[in-house]
């Protein structure tokens, strides 16, 4: 059970470091050159944060593997407090913008999500709710804990027609079944090649990584999603749907993360995924919003394998994973 006192204390004690990189992100597709790419980059800087040792230590935690890809899904590392508090900010929080999984899903009439527009975005990032504060918290833990340069991907990537952006917020209300299949999509895919560098830290003289890599591999960055839940309270989560589906790459359904409220799930960027139509009925009002987090793991010696690593840390606090 966690200790709300102490993790208050926690709370007021322990800030958490995010350092912004400007202007040093390089290109690799003139596609992405457009007045609307923002290439700003977020560290979070590495700390042994007890807060977040202690939320683990207390966490449930799942694993999942779809063909050799990872998913991860946490539940109870927020107070209850700390929910309530998430439950008001996102009933308030202005969600101004139309947003598609990518341009063919828009093609074929997927119903879009309401997401944040670039003000009420930054707004939500610079100036976040405490339970941010604490996933801001965790990933400078294991960046000190995983020897790693843990940070966002670009701010905002755009072609004339769709933007990758770092940090997601997706509303929604009702999923059709169509959308179900119009709006599968990988949140990158490195393989078949990403549109910037990204840098070799272990390297001797300043060097890049090619434009696509074996994700996680031994000596590769490896890229993936944080998604937090919140829902709305009277929100049914087994009943009413809208969680998140994963897919085999043929794009057979193989695990869902039910969209359970304050459940956060870290998973490969380049698995297959989609959200699950929506059972509510018709006279309920209703909403459930996910927060995303699209990070890079940058490896700080040769040979390290992340995603061993991460696999690793995380069994050290549940022996069962």
């Amino acid at each position: 059970m966690l200790d709300s006192k102490l993790l208050a204390h926690y709370a007021e004690s322990e800030k958490s470091e995010i350092r912004k990189e400007k202007d040093s992100v390089i290109l690799l597709n003139d596609r992405y050159n457009t007045p609307s790419t923002s290439l700003l980059l977020f560290h979070f800087e590495p700390h042994a944060y007890s807060s977040s040792d202690l939320r683990l230590k207390d966490c449930a935690l799942q694993h999942i593997s779809i063909e050799g890809k990872d998913i991860y899904i946490f539940d109870n590392f927020f107070l209850e407090q700390e929910g309530a508090d998430m439950r008001t900010y996102s009933k308030n929080a202005t969600f101004s913008r139309s947003s598609y999984a990518h341009q063919e899903s828009r093609e074929k009439g997927e119903e879009p999500a309401r997401s944040m527009n670039n003000k009420e975005k930054w707004e939500f990032f610079s100036k976040p709710p405490q339970p941010i504060a604490e996933i801001n918290k965790l990933l400078g833990m294991l960046a000190q804990r995983l020897n790693a340069d843990i940070s966002t991907l670009p701010w905002d990537i755009c072609d004339q027609h769709m933007a990758a952006s770092a940090v997601a917020t997706n509303r929604h209300e009702r999923v059709s079944r169509m959308s179900v299949e119009t709006g599968k999509h990988e949140d990158f895919n490195t393989e078949k090649g990403i549109p910037f560098a990204i840098p070799m830290l272990y390297a001797k003289e300043q060097t890049f990584y090619p434009g696509n890599f074996v994700n996680g591999a031994e000596g590769n960055p490896w890229l993936v999603s944080l998604m937090l839940y919140a829902t709305e309270d009277n929100f049914l989560t087994h009943e009413y749907g809208i969680g998140t589906l994963f897919c085999k790459k043929d794009g057979d359904i193989v695990a869902k993360a039910a969209c359970q409220h304050m459940r956060f799930v870290i998973f490969e960027g380049d698995i297959l995924h989609t959200v699950e139509e929506s059972h509510i009925p018709a006279e309920i009002n209703t909403w459930r919003i996910s927060y995303v987090y699209k990070l890079m793991l940058n490896p700080r010696q040769a040979g390290q394998s992340l995603k061993k690593a991460f696999y690793e840390l995380l069994k050290s606090y549940k022996e069962a994973l």
